[in-house]
């Protein structure tokens, strides 16, 4: 019996034994992800001659790439579109706008927030080319970039998800092969936790201190906007979001109509934050006492689907109506404001009379100074210093902006009440739409 036992247990180590040499042999053939031979993939099919990155940016979770490329015929151009591999199994094109001067072409992102979402892309190296197809050539051909841009390298983290996030280092790169020499765009990703002063989201209770805003009675726009972003701070916390507030009541007295771009100031301290979305609280005047209503305003050249969400998910939630102001309005409860030929004639003649260059302002240019200034380059920040009544947003050239959307929930005179008692369905609304659309 004894005999019998031993022989059986002997067996079973030869079998496991087996089992194991077996294994081993498998995972050696078995093929990982090689970063040397992606790279030589990648470089295979480069064209020597580079594209010129002019501007290089991240906005929200997006990353565009605006440039040109020379010695390109209009006559026998077809298509141009930015593309993104990593040498191996993961590809993907994206759409640009173009334009020519001469042989010149020219090209920049559709929509400044839905460009490369890198919020999407796996733990490892990434290469972005320009994607070129002209008329008498089968198959298309890829150039990569080289930086032009008053920009260097960007360093990015994912919008947190389970507790886990991505660091991204997105930079430009030389590389010899085959006696010939490339240049690189690459972004390379790796699981990181946050740094203790990088945040998801950023809140901005607008107004604040000597600045109060719109008033009825005791009650105070800037009051109320604090309130609603506290509760939408908690709120996103309890998904798991890592969030800032430009403003609390510890700093909430600092604050006055012309320091937002001091350093401690409202701007300032969004910018800092390097987080992906920013929500700003504001209450609307009632300089037409027939104007009443949820007004979100959004920024430029953007994809407004997130937007429209939120506004959307607040108008069923509570019994605010979206705004009848049929100025700037894109569709219910959306905004789109920028810069009209009027009032950019004003501050031409306000910089003259002040004896400052005026501003570089476009009718492309956001008016309000929420989402115009924390966006960077994305969104034609613009406030130097030049004009004196404000210190310079001293990010005003970031290529690192933050996607951000103007809250104004309601007229003072004609919806207090809805904005007052329906915090919370209003605010659960938001963060609602963050959750399931951002």
């Amino acid at each position: 019996m004894i005999n019998k036992l031993l022989k059986l247990v002997i067996l079973i180590f030869m079998i496991v034994g087996i089992c194991y040499g077996v294994s081993i042999t498998i995972k050696r053939e078995i093929p990982k992800y090689d970063q040397k031979e992606s790279e030589i993939k990648v470089l295979n099919m480069m064209q020597t001659k580079s594209a010129e990155a002019t501007k290089i940016y991240t906005y929200g979770k997006s990353l565009n790439v605006d440039g040109k490329i020379s010695n390109v015929s209009k006559d026998n151009f077809e298509s141009v579109r930015l593309y993104i591999t990593d040498g191996l199994d993961y590809e993907k094109s994206y759409e640009l706008n173009y334009s020519f001067e001469g042989n010149n072409l020219n090209f920049s992102s559709g929509l400044i927030n839905s460009g490369i979402i890198l919020d999407e892309l796996d733990s490892k190296e990434y290469y972005i080319f320009l994607r070129l197809k002209v008329n008498n050539s089968i198959n298309p051909k890829y150039y990569s970039f080289i930086n032009s841009s008053e920009s260097g390298k960007i360093e990015y983290y994912t919008l947190t998800t389970n507790s886990e996030n991505k660091k991204a280092i997105i930079d430009f790169s030389e590389k010899d092969y085959n006696n010939k020499k490339y240049n690189l765009l690459k972004i390379s990703l790796e699981n990181s936790n946050l740094p203790e002063d990088v945040y998801d989201i950023v809140i901005d209770a607008g107004h604040g201190g000597k600045d109060s805003g719109e008033k009825l009675g005791t009650i105070t726009e800037a009051n109320v906007a604090l309130e609603y972003s506290k509760l939408l701070k908690e709120s996103l916390e309890n998904l798991g979001y890592k969030v800032k507030l430009t403003r609390d009541d510890s700093n909430s007295a600092d604050f006055s109509t012309t320091n937002m771009y001091d350093s401690n100031g409202r701007i300032s301290i969004a910018c800092r934050s390097k987080a992906k979305l920013m929500i700003s609280f504001h209450i609307n005047n009632d300089a037409n006492s027939g104007l009443t209503g949820l007004e979100i305003y959004s920024p430029s050249k953007s994809d407004l689907t997130f937007v429209s969400e939120m506004a959307n998910k607040i108008n069923e939630s509570s019994t605010i109506a979206f705004s009848n102001n049929n100025s700037f309005k894109h569709s219910g409860g959306v905004y789109v404001r920028n810069y009209t030929k009027s009032v950019i004639k004003e501050l031409e003649n306000t910089a003259n009379k002040r004896g400052y260059a005026p501003y570089n302002i476009t009718l492309d240019t956001p008016y309000l100074y929420t989402i115009r200034e924390v966006g960077g380059i994305a969104t034609n920040a613009y406030v130097d210093g030049r004009n004196t009544l404000y210190s310079a947003n001293e990010y005003y050239k970031s290529n690192q902006g933050i996607e951000c959307y103007q809250v104004e929930l309601g007229y003072i005179k004609n919806d207090l009440d809805i904005i007052i008692n329906e915090k919370s369905q209003i605010v659960q609304a938001i963060s609602d739409a963050i959750k399931t659309k951002y």
